[in-house]
């Protein structure tokens, strides 16, 4: 049986090593993956706290602490005690938006409730989808490509921590809410926070740039440039559909202005209204690979076994309540609160995807 264990281990060893072909560099690129999530699994909880208190440190150091001293730095202004709440508190970037609060304390509480195993396959369902995108990105930065291998898990040991997971997620979404605030009004400012946050202290996130150069050392001869190659351009194309689905997201709000107006084909007194109000968010969130609302449809409806009563988890049904509120709505209130809510949703998602990116690393790994 040993030599069974260490011919098996010996083989997987060669596989990984053979970047000669692009079956070859595929394989070893799901094999550099799965260093990566056994490293991270080894000790989720301190690397868990890394990323929190890390965000926390970096929002310190690249934000200003008042308007007098985001004047003097031109960067935009986030006190430390702005990240000692949740981003769906009253005080939050829903604070104008009750409907809002109550939806995202729900999703919060349902994500509490949700057990380890259906969490997984949603993790694996929405995995899947961003492999499609960075396959569809790659094959045009990348020769032959061979496509994606599958993306291990890599957030397995989040469920024992969910409390601190969500409380990282709550002040990403805060942070990036300051900086669009910001960007809105001083788009200098949220250019250079923005570019502070990528790299913003000496030593910041060490412990993930040290499981990801564990990994690198484990690759020689052609591998070893390979690998760090095909790294850099996936997660070069990870970035662009993050960016790419926030910027779909965003334009949402577009779609209830012109349906008030009367644009894209919307006729006033038109019966069927919300279903082409429904049918034009949903094209937005169209990629030539994914239709995300289905993605997220299909996660929630197959993995969720037990699902809440009386409630329907399904994004399609959540368009068509929206849709159907604007539609009502005189004043330009529904639309301005749905506006915040989108917001809301984008950068919890954003903060989803930048999570599944762990085995990027970056300039901040060139430090010290």
């Amino acid at each position: 049986m040993l030599v069974l264990t260490v011919f098996a281990a010996t083989m997987a060893l060669a596989m990984a090593q053979d970047c000669s072909s692009p079956a070859g560099t595929r394989a070893s690129f799901g094999a550099y993956l799965q260093c990566i999530k056994e490293g991270l699994d080894a000790d989720y909880g301190n690397y868990e706290n890394e990323i929190r208190e890390h965000s926390k440190k970096a929002a310190t150091a690249c934000f200003a602490s008042s308007i007098e001293e985001g004047n003097q730095k031109d960067r935009c202004v986030l006190a430390a005690s702005d990240l000692s709440h949740n981003a769906w508190d009253k005080n939050g970037p829903l604070r104008e938006c009750s409907i809002c609060r109550t939806f995202a304390a729900g999703a919060i509480k349902a994500i509490k409730a949700t057990p380890a195993e259906d969490q997984k396959c949603i993790r694996t369902e929405v995995s899947k989808a961003i492999a499609r995108e960075a396959a569809y990105c790659l094959q045009k930065k990348i020769p032959n490509f061979a496509g994606v291998p599958e993306i291990p898990d890599l957030e397995e040991g989040s469920f024992q921590y969910k409390d601190s997971v969500i409380s990282s997620i709550s002040d990403h979404i805060l942070i990036q809410s300051r900086l669009s605030f910001c960007g809105e009004r001083k788009p200098q400012r949220a250019a250079s926070t923005r570019a502070c946050l990528a790299s913003p202290f000496v030593g910041y996130l060490s412990g993930h740039c040290k499981v990801l150069a564990n990994c690198d050392a484990k690759f020689s001869g052609q591998c070893a440039q390979t690998i760090p190659a095909t790294r850099k351009a996936t997660c070069e194309c990870i970035t662009e559909a993050r960016d790419d689905l926030k910027k779909r997201i965003g334009s949402i709000a577009n779609v209830f202005n012109d349906l008030l107006s009367g644009g894209r084909g919307l006729a006033i007194g038109s019966a069927n209204k919300v279903d082409i109000c429904t049918s034009q968010i949903k094209k937005q969130m169209v990629t030539p690979v994914n239709d995300w609302v289905n993605v997220i449809d299909t996660a929630l409806s197959s993995c969720i076994r037990n699902k809440p009563a009386g409630q329907n988890l399904a994004m399609e049904a959540l368009l068509n309540v929206g849709c159907r509120k604007v539609i009502a709505d005189t004043t330009g209130a529904a639309t301005s609160q749905l506006k915040t809510g989108f917001d809301f949703v984008n950068n919890l998602i954003d903060a989803m995807v930048q999570r599944s990116g762990r085995f990027c690393g970056g300039s901040h790994c060139l430090q010290g």
